[in-house]
């Protein structure tokens, strides 16, 4: 009886993963309405534009993101694991890194601008990049903003910008489209939802915390190098993902990056919701480790409760995936649905090392989840040039779901590995 009663108490979550999905709940359902509200916009859009056009307007947003890198973002997690520990100390980390961020963030539009002129893009997507690489200050200081809800835990205030963000650019982007006009205007109603949006959310976190906008560059070794480690993180996630449709970009044509970008959208969406469970889960981590040794039994637990849910999804998703594209999207999009049914499984791979990844991070184990994380990338764009070019565009999809299937063996032995020689697990 006794053992039917511990083998009850493994499965149940703790009061830590209660509070931790509580946080994620705020984000997650700001996400979903906001999803929702952008699934909408997303497929007016890709029927107006159609396959072609659709792929312009991906390709330009895909390339562009390559270039968060060079932003930093890792240093919203620097400030995020120390706001984590003492919120009162928040305002001297910020103070002290937003020289940087602000620097960082114009060398990585210039950056971005130089490398499309070189690339054989054509002159009207090049003009393309060079207007939406502004939205890399949405993409650096937004996130960084946010560290400070989710800190705090008023994570309610994350998910009301997500919903206003997506209402503007959804409401406006049909407006403007149903009169005829095309990717510019769609290019431009993304970059003023954006910057309306950063604006409130900045003038937001002043209820929370006051710091100066604009500082003297400070260098600080420790919190550079962490953040430098962070960032080649993200980078590495994103890599794994966009790259695909940069690559296909350039091994294809517009129409191939249109057909894989609905599919890729939409697995996108659900890797949003991973990566914000990641997000209010981590600053739990960060004090629970920082009390006392964790069971690498509840670390399992967590690993399978989190993607066994999202395996269900990708078996039913695959079946109707192709008839449900079709009705939404029109014939022209039905190899997309093809192309869903593969990828729908890779979401279960990732959400399984979510555990994982943010002890690793929340431990100060950092240097090992990016050891790990480059696993990812590095296959998929040496796998995504064979299998195009053997199976064509369904062999991009082939080779994420091969890279998934890989990093999960591989991300739980070293994770354990490192944290029992630390003994920071039992």
């Amino acid at each position: 009886m006794n053992k039917y009663k511990d083998i009850v108490k493994l499965l149940m979550p703790s009061k830590k993963m209660l509070r931790g999905l509580k946080n994620a709940s705020y984000l997650n359902i700001g996400k979903f309405l906001s999803m929702v509200i952008n699934f909408f916009g997303f497929v007016y859009i890709a029927r107006l534009l159609g396959p072609s056009g659709y792929g312009i307007y991906v390709t330009v947003g895909a390339f562009v993101g390559l270039f968060s890198i060079i932003t930093f973002g890792g240093l919203n997690k620097v400030v995020l694991r120390e706001g984590s520990k003492d919120l009162d100390q928040m305002e001297r980390y910020f103070e002290k890194i937003m020289g940087i961020k602000i620097l960082f963030t114009f060398i990585s539009i210039n950056i971005c601008i130089i490398t499309s002129a070189v690339l054989p893009y054509t002159l009207q997507e090049k003009l393309y990049i060079i207007i939406f690489s502004f939205t890399l200050i949405y993409t650096s200081f937004n996130g960084f903003f946010g560290t400070i809800y989710i800190a705090a835990e008023k994570m309610q205030y994350n998910a009301a910008l997500y919903i206003l963000d997506r209402i503007l650019f959804v409401a406006l982007a049909i407006a403007f489209l149903s009169m005829g006009l095309g990717i510019l205007t769609l290019i431009t109603i993304t970059l003023f939802s954006h910057f309306f949006t950063l604006i409130l959310n900045y003038r937001l976190t002043k209820r929370f915390l006051s710091f100066k906008f604009f500082n003297k560059i400070k260098w600080d070794k420790a919190i550079l190098g962490s953040s430098l480690i962070f960032s080649i993180l993200s980078f590495t996630v994103l890599l794994s993902t966009r790259i695909d449709l940069v690559m296909i970009s350039w091994l294809g044509s517009s129409e191939d990056v249109g057909i894989y970008g609905v599919a890729y959208q939409i697995i996108h969406a659900f890797g949003s919701v991973r990566n914000l469970l990641a997000t209010a889960f981590f600053p739990i981590s960060v004090k629970m480790f920082r009390k006392h040794i964790v069971s690498w039994k509840k670390l399992l637990k967590y690993a399978f409760l989190l993607s066994s849910g999202i395996l269900l999804l990708g078996v039913v998703g695959s079946i109707y995936s192709e008839q449900g594209i079709t009705l939404l999207f029109g014939a022209e999009y039905s190899e997309s649905g093809v192309i869903l049914s593969v990828l729908i499984f890779y979401l279960a791979f990732s959400f399984f090392t979510i555990p994982f990844s943010i002890t690793l991070q929340a431990t100060h184990n950092e240097r090992m989840n990016l050891k790990l994380c480059w696993i990812g990338p590095t296959l998929n764009i040496g796998l995504n040039y064979i299998f195009f070019n053997i199976f064509g565009l369904i062999g991009i999809a082939y080779s994420t779901l091969v890279v998934g299937l890989i990093r999960v063996p591989i991300f739980v032995f070293f994770t354990w590995r490192t944290l029992k020689k630390q003994n920071k697990i039992i």
